[in-house]
Parts: C-alpha cells; structure tokens; sequence
C-alpha cells in the first residue's frame, strides 16, 4: 500500500542517516566544503601572489634608475701608450646619472599600486565563485541522494504491487496487462535508479575537484544549509570584487595616459667626470687633473606622430575600460534582479509543495488504492497516482535545492556579511 509523504519523509532521513554514520568521520557539510575547496583553491594563491608582486613593484618603480660609473683612459697615444706622454692623456673615472621625465616614476609606481588593488579584487572573486559553486554542487549531490532514496522507497512499494497483481491475475481477477504494466513500471524505476546513481557518481567526481584528491569517497550531511539573506537593495554593488576590479583597471587607464603626457617633457642626465693626468709641463710643474661636468637631455620636438599618438592611444584604452565597468556593473544588476525574483517565487512554489501537493498527492494515491481494492478503479489509475506522487516527492526536494542554489548565488553577489 502507499506510505504517506511524511512517512517517506521520515524513512528516507533516517535511511540516509543509517547510511552516513557508517562514515561518521567522512560526513562534509556544505560550509566545510567551502572551507576545505578554499584552502586547496589555487587559482586564490595565484592572485594572491599578483597583488604582492604590484605592491614590491609600486616601489620599485618610484626609485630612480641606478648611477653608472665611468673608469677608462682617454687620448692614450698609440705609438707607446705611455700615460704620461701627451698632456692631453687622462685617467678618468666618471659617474653618470639619469633622472626619467617628470612625475613618471610616481605616476608608475600608483599603477602599480593599481594593478594590486585589481589582483587583491580577483582574489576576493574567485573565493565568491568556489564558494558559489561549492555550494551548488554539494546542493546538487544532496539532491541526488535524496532522489535516490525516494525511488528506492517507491520502488519497493511498486515491488509489493507486482506481487499483488500476479497474485490477481493467477486468481483470475486481474487482467494479465495490469501485471505487464506493473512491471514495467518496475523496471523503468530501476533504470531511473542507475541513472541517478550515475548522477550522484559524477556529482562525487566535481565535488572532490574542489576538495582535493584526499575526498574521492565524499559523503555529505543531511542537513540543508539556512541563509538569511537581508540586503534586498544594490548597495552592495560599488563593493563587488568584479566591479572594484573594473575600477581599479580604469585607475590603470587613468594613470597610463597621465604617463603618456609626460612624454611632451625631457628626460635628465649628469655626467660628472674627474680626469688625473701624469707627466710635466714644459717648464717642470706638474700637470693639473681635468674635471668636467655635463647636463643631457631630450628635445621631444616632433610630437605629432609620437608623444600625440602615445596620449590618444592611452586615452582609447581608458575609454575602454570605462565602458567595461559600466557593462559589469549592468550585468550584476540584472544578474541581481534575477536572482532576487527566482528566489522569492522558488520558496512560494517550495511552501506550496509542503503544505498542499505533498499532502494531496499521498491522499491521491490513498484514494487510487482504496478505489482499486474495492473494484471501483482499475489499474491503471493506481499506477498513475503512485507515480504522480513519486514525481511530486522528487519535484519537492528539487524545488528545494534549487530554491537554496540561488540563495548561493544572491550571498556571491551581496557578499557573505550582507
């Protein structure tokens, strides 16, 4: 006979239940998932390691560029290559030091500055996106072990009326139809069994993509996660990783055509050389050393096909990067809106399940039987209230996992302190 929805219920939590505390130690909820696929995440580590290198970079790039020396002989004669020969012959030792164009040492250590503040911004994005999909796929295993549960449970009611039927039949009061058609039933039952079982397979394969190779045998709790999700309006829009990173690339752009105006001005070097000679003048004093200093620097006079083109080209890329902040801003808008209604009619529908077609479907089957007991029914309409109720049961648990799937998606959006 058919077993009420909350009986179902019941037996299929306390099933499984059975079925995880055999690996007790094993048992993953959905938040220590999160946690465990967290700290094996490397892509996390790798924008980590990003950020750190801008900010090493920042001040590298704010330092001038280091002084060059000069030690050499100049005017040497090549007839004897004695040094103290020709009065013109010196020994010089020179330092050399290069000053770049205006504020641009400045100018590239706050890009540098900015490009850390974009790898700092993917980090804190891809944490959101494992956590998101964590959840999703744990979501999506729960759904399928449930589902499990509930076709091994239907399938031994659909065994028990097999049994009934061939029982009739051989009595002469059933038709041999109604015994082809229970197992039929029957056997399509068993081949949605393999088919989950195939789901919940991969499902385990996805998730341990996550959790590393150390959970290849994952076994999951029984109780669903509880989010309490209050930020219904965007404030939390200027704060998503993915627009801070657009910013941050457009404080990039800013900084680059900052960078291309100050091509228009000069680069600077000295040159500062002391030159010792040997030898005597002619009338016997020794002769004096030689010092020099030099000031060297660009003369940009032809700017139409450089410097010009340099500052419209970093200003195309700053316009670029303005419009892709503005399309990622769109996109998380809809993208919240979205979310924000599908949850709101998905824990409608969840209530409805619960308090109405649960409960109507297992009086459903009830009355199909009692009818087909008393002869005032045939076999066919029991067949198609047990499954109308095996369909509802897996609809429930569906609408469920779904219904917390967007809720994961609404807390990547809002953030988890929102």
């Amino acid at each position: 006979m058919a077993l009420s929805a909350r009986f179902i219920q019941v037996t299929i939590s306390f099933a499984l239940l059975i079925n995880f505390s055999v690996h007790a130690e094993q048992n993953i909820s959905i938040e220590r998932a999160v946690q465990i696929a967290l700290e094996h995440d490397s892509l996390t580590h790798v924008f980590k390691f990003r950020r750190d290198a801008y900010k090493n970079l920042s001040i590298a790039e704010d330092t001038l560029p280091d002084p060059k020396i000069k030690l050499g002989v100049v005017n040497a004669p090549t007839d004897t290559f004695a040094l103290d020969q020709e009065p013109m012959t010196q020994v010089q030792l020179g330092i050399q030091q290069m000053f770049p164009r205006g504020n641009s040492l400045e100018i590239k250590s706050q890009r540098a500055l900015s490009m850390s503040v974009a790898e700092d911004a993917k980090t804190e994005n891809q944490r959101r996106k494992v956590t998101r999909e964590v959840r999703e796929t744990w979501l999506e295993l729960y759904y399928w072990l449930h589902a499990e549960s509930v076709v091994k449970e239907n399938r031994k009611l659909f065994t028990e009326l097999v049994s009934v039927t061939k029982q009739q039949y051989a009595a002469g009061r059933q038709k041999q139809q109604d015994v082809i058609r229970s197992e039929l039933e029957l056997g399509m039952l068993d081949d949605r069994e393999m088919k989950i079982q195939t789901q919940i397979e991969t499902t385990q394969a996805k998730l341990a993509k996550y959790l590393g190779t150390d959970y290849s045998d994952i076994k999951i709790g029984i109780n669903l996660p509880t989010y309490d999700i209050k930020n219904k309006s965007t404030s939390w829009l200027d704060s998503h990783p993915m627009l801070r990173m657009e910013q941050a690339m457009v404080a990039v752009g800013e900084k680059n055509v900052d960078l291309a105006k100050q091509s228009y001005k000069p680069s600077w070097s000295v040159d500062l050389t002391y030159g010792q000679r040997n030898g005597k003048n002619p009338n016997g004093s020794e002769r004096a050393d030689f010092a020099s200093a030099m000031v060297m620097f660009d003369l940009p006079l032809f700017t139409a096909d450089r410097q010009d083109k340099q500052v419209a080209a970093s200003k195309f890329r700053l316009n670029g990067a303005l419009n892709s902040r503005e399309e990622q801003k769109r996109n998380l808008i809809k993208m919240w809106q979205a979310a924000l209604a599908k949850e709101k009619r998905l824990l409608q529908r969840v209530k409805q399940y619960d308090v109405l077609l649960l409960p109507k479907s297992d009086e459903n089957t009830k009355s199909a039987l009692y009818a087909y007991q008393s002869g005032r029914s045939g076999f066919t309409a029991l067949m198609r209230a047990q499954i109308t109720e095996l369909e509802t049961q897996l609809r429930a648990i569906r609408l469920t996992v779904e219904h917390k799937k967007t809720q994961a998606l609404l807390l990547y959006l809002v953030g988890e302190n929102s």
